[in-house]
């Protein structure tokens, strides 16, 4: 079977990733698997080629450029696609229109909660949780779904492509629907070694480590570290991790463990610096570590004691199922699909709430044998159900029908 896998963003983040994933993970399940890239997504092209997946790019594939929606055409003919596959809004329109002018069957992926009435002409579907899923079926059964009608350019580049904008019946759609949760390549962060992997010889024979400072994260088993990655925005909610921070730093004369607290924040972002000048103002920046954006977090990851997942509002969360992979004890706020990953394993608490954050993290220290529990809890659950190939087999498996259906 060949794929053509549509992405159209210029960053990267849960979405990137698991498309790229899942692209690999058909070529060595013995299919094709091509991506139709922005141009200037440096990084996206980099792992493109680490993984041996080709590629073809434009530069900026809007919902506008007719010349993109052409390119995707030339290359479905000339590679003889199957099935298009696309991620994220842009895409699903750029792949609608391609594969409603060459009959090819269009399987979108949505993993955001953000309305975009283009999803419901895909032929299928692929919802990252429950959560988005309930999401668009409220937005899709909606008044502004059903009064959704097409602009004036829009109107002339569906007629150049022949496709014919009409709002479908919510049963018709829900019949499209499946949950396919997201992918990370398990096997990197089940058992990880950090000695194995953090260090590299230089040519004079010392060893430093690669981990964007230079500093010997060793040094951090000295102290109880409390950790979280990804972007840093607003979104993603670090502020209240900081503010959780200074109120178990402030709170109590006595240390709560037989170690120093030390807290993480790897991931760059808008808030940064926002976050930075907090640490500072609330003197606590001898307790905390901005990394920045890492290529690989697992070795940070790795020195965590307790792992938190602070969104106000999240789809389903890569960096959660990263945890429960490595056997971290998680703290993650109950919003979006975050409680559907963790299920009843670890401690689910509101978002912007510092107060419960500060306890749950109080909880876990005092409380070794239940942060070791959970932590198994978390990585058994994370065994049944969000193992790669669970959902590589199912999409491939729902790419078939697809293609059954059309013949």
């Amino acid at each position: 079977m060949k794929i053509l896998h549509i992405i159209s963003s210029r960053g990267w983040g849960g979405a990137e990733n698991a498309a790229v994933y899942l692209a690999k993970k058909q070529l060595e399940k013995g299919h094709k698997a091509f991506f139709f890239i922005h141009r200037l997504n440096k990084k996206m092209i980099f792992l493109l080629g680490s993984a041996g997946v080709p590629y073809f790019s434009i530069l900026d594939p809007e919902r506008k450029n007719v010349f993109a929606v052409k390119k995707i055409i030339n290359i479905c003919k000339t590679e003889n696609i199957d099935i298009i596959h696309t991620h994220l809004g842009t895409g699903n329109y750029l792949g609608v229109l391609a594969g409603n002018f060459l009959k090819i069957p269009v399987c979108s992926t949505i993993n955001i909660f953000s309305g975009y009435p283009y999803y419901a002409m895909a032929d299928r579907l692929l919802f990252d949780s429950l959560a988005v899923k309930d999401y668009f079926i409220e937005y899709l059964s909606g008044d502004e779904y059903k009064r959704y009608a097409p602009g004036y350019i829009e109107r002339i580049i569906n007629k150049i492509f022949k496709l014919k904008y009409r709002a479908a019946d919510i049963k018709e759609i829900v019949n499209k629907m499946e949950i396919i949760y997201e992918r990370i390549d398990e096997a990197k962060f089940i058992d990880y070694d950090i000695d194995r992997d953090m260090c590299v010889n230089n040519n004079n024979g010392t060893n430093n480590c690669v981990n964007g400072g230079n500093e010997n994260l060793k040094k951090f088993k000295n102290f109880f570290n409390i950790g979280i990655t990804g972007r840093v925005t607003e979104q993603k909610g670090q502020v209240y991790f900081v503010k959780a921070a200074g109120l178990l730093l402030k709170s109590s004369l006595k240390p709560l463990c037989d170690k120093p607290l030390m807290f993480h924040i790897v991931g760059n972002g808008d808030d940064e610096k926002i976050l930075k000048n907090m640490v500072n103002k609330m003197d606590i920046a001898d307790n905390f570590k901005f990394w920045g954006y890492q290529s690989d977090v697992r070795r940070f990851v790795n020195i965590f004691d307790i792992a938190v997942s602070c969104s106000l509002n999240e789809p389903f969360g890569i960096n959660n199922i990263e945890y429960m992979f490595m056997k971290k004890p998680c703290i993650a706020t109950n919003t979006g699909g975050i409680p559907e990953v963790y299920g009843d394993t670890n401690i689910i608490i509101p978002p912007k709430d510092a107060v419960q954050l500060k306890e749950a993290i109080e909880k876990y220290i005092k409380n070794p044998d239940i942060m070791k529990k959970e932590a198994l809890s978390g990585f058994e659950r994370a065994n049944r159900l969000f193992k790669a190939d669970i959902s590589v087999n199912r999409i491939i498996s729902i790419y078939e029908s697809m293609r059954a259906k059309r013949t």
